[in-house]
């Protein structure tokens, strides 16, 4: 018995397995992704609009599952906010809507939202989206409700990738 022959064979029987690998190619998605520089646009556009409100807060942004890209903690802000900001975007990420939509629905008999693993659901969270895909999102804390919901909204709605 010759051995020889085995590795033309062996060649061979690989190329079934390379033809379905191109087949499980149709089972993958391809979707915009936040990148570092986007994170920091974020930041930068949010701190900006913070300071011209005379605001002092925490700022978070996150990617699209929850986790934090970048961060700061302007000066004189209570220490505190920080992690309410990155919960806040943490829960816009994780359940694609804004914090104060989802405080609303709660206020709204839906309380069970308030059970959710992880949720901080209150306003001052938006998430940022690239045509139809949600790519991460903003959290700012820090002020009232309503300063902290219109710096989270219009950074994210002013995202443009």
């Amino acid at each position: 018995m010759k051995i020889r022959h085995i590795g033309p064979l062996a060649v061979l029987a690989c190329f079934p397995a390379f033809g379905v690998a191109r087949a499980d190619d149709a089972k993958l998605l391809t979707r915009p992704q936040l990148s570092n520089a986007g994170a920091k646009s974020l930041l930068n556009a949010a701190e900006e609009e913070a300071r011209q409100k005379g605001m002092q807060v925490s700022i978070a942004v996150v990617d699209a599952s929850g986790r934090l890209l970048a961060f700061t903690r302007m000066d004189d802000s209570q220490t505190g906010t920080d992690e309410t900001a990155i919960k806040k975007a943490r829960t816009a990420a994780l359940y694609h809507s804004p914090g104060k939509v989802l405080a609303q629905r709660i206020s709204q008999n839906q309380a069970f939202l308030a059970t959710l693993p992880g949720i901080t659901a209150v306003p001052g969270s938006c998430p940022v989206m690239s045509g139809k895909y949600l790519i991460g999102a903003v959290g700012v804390s820090g002020a009232t409700d309503d300063l902290d919901n219109a710096v989270a909204t219009d950074t994210a709605n002013g995202f443009h990738s």
